[in-house]
């Protein structure tokens, strides 16, 4: 190297000044994060300006506290004010999390010991057809719970739109699982008096009638992950009655005033068995 990139640092050096693997900072390059500011086109050494450890610095600090790779991109990205709000909203996520944990950790502790918690009451009844309107998309729990609202009244505002009338509490129907890595997909519907024209991201259809099982959960029993207590008392519930769960399962949303009054029905549809299954 010539004098004009006397400021440049071998990978090594670098890694060391940075408090950074070479190992992760070839990672960083191949993602874009931070390439190197040099490449020798003989050796294939890379070197990086001095002026690139605030970003190196910064991108440690961010893995420090488990912010994904991807999550640090738009941070990286970003200007300081939205990069400031991406921090602050991840970790707010962070928190959610650990409080999830923490309601949870007691109904482990129970479980380890076999001394399940008392579970809620699960009721059957039989629902008649009801038309919908829905939109179905791929959300972690951390998607849905950002997405919810903004969709939500999306769907009221078509209901409204086509002059149509809402017959019921919103609810979820988990097509596939919904958690910190899964994304579903999950559908959320408004319950209407009458089949609408839909269009788009939209649909429009009749749920059929049948019958289904439910626990209604209120407060702290509502907020996720403890609401999983509910699936696990209504799904046991179907195969001790000596039934088959028939359709995917629901959640109704019957107040969703704030994270501590909430109410909510974890509601499964079943049906008697079918030729050749057993309850057992």
């Amino acid at each position: 190297m010539n004098d004009a990139r006397h400021d440049l640092l071998p990978i090594g050096a670098f890694g060391r000044a940075a408090q950074l693997s070479v190992k992760a900072l070839r990672l960083y390059a191949q993602l874009g994060l931070l390439a190197p500011s040099y490449i020798d086109p003989e050796s294939g050494y890379r070197y990086y300006h001095r002026d690139q450890l605030r970003a190196a610095r910064l991108i440690r600090m961010l893995r420090q506290i488990d912010m994904p790779l991807t999550t640090i991109q738009r941070v990286i990205a970003a200007a300081p004010d939205q990069a400031e709000m991406l921090v602050h909203g991840y970790w707010q996520s962070v928190e959610s999390r650990i409080g999830q944990a923490r309601r949870l950790v007691q109904d482990l502790i129970l479980y380890l010991r076999q001394e399940a918690p008392m579970a809620p009451e699960v009721q059957a009844r039989t629902v008649a057809a009801q038309p919908i309107v829905s939109m179905t998309k791929r959300w972690t729990v951390e998607q849905l719970y950002r997405e919810f609202w903004p969709n939500l009244k999306t769907l009221y505002a078509v209901v409204a739109a086509q002059g149509g009338m809402v017959a019921g509490f919103p609810f979820g129907i988990f097509h596939g699982e919904v958690n910190e890595e899964q994304d579903g997909p999950y559908e959320l519907c408004l319950p209407v008096q009458h089949v609408l024209t839909t269009e788009g991201e939209i649909s429009s259809r009749e749920l059929p009638s049948g019958r289904i099982a439910s626990v209604v959960l209120d407060g702290e029993e509502a907020r996720y992950p403890t609401s999983l207590a509910g699936y696990d008392a209504v799904y046991d519930w179907i195969h001790q009655q000596g039934y088959e769960v028939a359709d995917a399962p629901r959640v109704i949303y019957h107040r969703l005033a704030s994270d501590t009054d909430q109410r909510m029905e974890i509601a499964w549809p079943f049906q008697e068995l079918t030729a050749g299954t057993s309850a057992t």
